[in-house]
């Protein structure tokens, strides 16, 4: 077993150093360009006879609110390092967070969780420790954004027979407790055990639940502030709408997220938010945005993967 772990030791100190880390990281980003352009081509005649109609102001929103979902998501990452793995260098490990999003495009989240261990295997964490974090960070996601949608559901488009019978926030305070027990740390932990029982987990306090949750559902408002941004970068979307999109943002994300943990399937959050954002704007719109929202995502996870490298 020594022998394995001393040889698995050196396999990751030679890919994370020299000309090896270079050209593992120049691959990943190629990777990254070939699908964003893949994505491009492959949507091209849906893209080409749109009657485009851009409203500029709206690319200095998506940009913004793209930056702020990116560093509330490394902070809800960086607590949870410091909680488990009692690890307090914030600006290493968004290099490493950000680094590793790379991998992100490669299906199952088995590569990215990889990319993150091996790094944090250099400052001192384990391998094992940073597997752990890496899953338990995509169930704190699914499950805040599981809260977040039912938050956010009373606000949806309720028929006018329901709607004259039902007070919405009436409906969030009913829907209120339901949410919370998504974040119950004994949930947690029963799902973890479900996920990776052979690996222990830190048991969970209701301190740390409630701040992870408050700062990864800030990630999926955020998320969906980029999303409503593009919407009316092409298509004038009101204010009021602005919930169900958070709500339809989070749902997307959720589905998209269960499918990581369990069979993986590529495009699920694309043709979740297909069908979604149909109950908002015209079906051709939704299908350009749900093209373009992608291509941003890379984008941003390249381009944070660049900057990255000055940490």
């Amino acid at each position: 077993m020594k022998d394995r772990s001393a040889v698995y030791g050196r396999i990751s100190h030679h890919l994370t150093t020299g000309w090896v880390s270079k050209l593992i990281t120049a691959i990943f980003i190629v990777l990254s360009m070939i699908v964003i352009g893949l994505v491009v081509v492959s949507n091209w005649e849906t893209i080409e006879s749109f009657e485009w109609q851009i409203r500029p102001v709206w690319f200095i929103f998506i940009v913004i609110f793209f930056v702020i979902d990116l560093l509330v998501a490394t902070w809800a990452w960086h607590l949870l390092v410091v909680r488990l793995a009692n690890y307090r260098n914030f600006r290493q490990s968004a290099k490493i967070c950000w680094w590793a999003n790379l991998a992100r495009r490669i299906p199952t989240p088995v590569w990215y969780i990889a990319g993150r261990a091996i790094m944090y295997e250099k400052v001192g964490v384990s391998k094992t420790t940073t597997s752990l974090l890496s899953t338990l960070e995509l169930l704190l996601f699914l499950l805040s954004g599981l809260a977040t949608t039912l938050l956010t559901l009373p606000f949806w488009a309720i028929p006018p027979e329901l709607s004259q019978n039902v007070n919405p926030w009436l409906l969030l305070i009913l829907l209120l407790p339901l949410s919370l027990l998504f974040i119950h740390p004994r949930l947690l932990e029963k799902s973890w055990r479900w996920l990776r029982p052979e690996i222990p987990l830190t048991p969970l306090r209701w301190q740390d639940t409630i701040t992870l949750l408050f700062y990864y559902i800030l990630a999926w408002i955020f998320g969906a502030l980029v999303l409503f941004s593009l919407l009316n970068l092409l298509y004038p979307v009101p204010i009021t709408n602005l919930i169900p999109v958070i709500g339809i943002w989070s749902l997307a994300g959720s589905i998209s997220l269960a499918g990581a943990l369990t069979i993986s399937v590529v495009g699920v959050r694309e043709i979740s938010l297909i069908l979604l954002l149909t109950i908002l704007v015209p079906a051709p719109i939704a299908l350009i945005v749900a093209i373009l929202i992608r291509v941003i995502w890379l984008l941003g996870e390249l381009l944070s993967a660049v900057v990255s490298f000055k940490l």
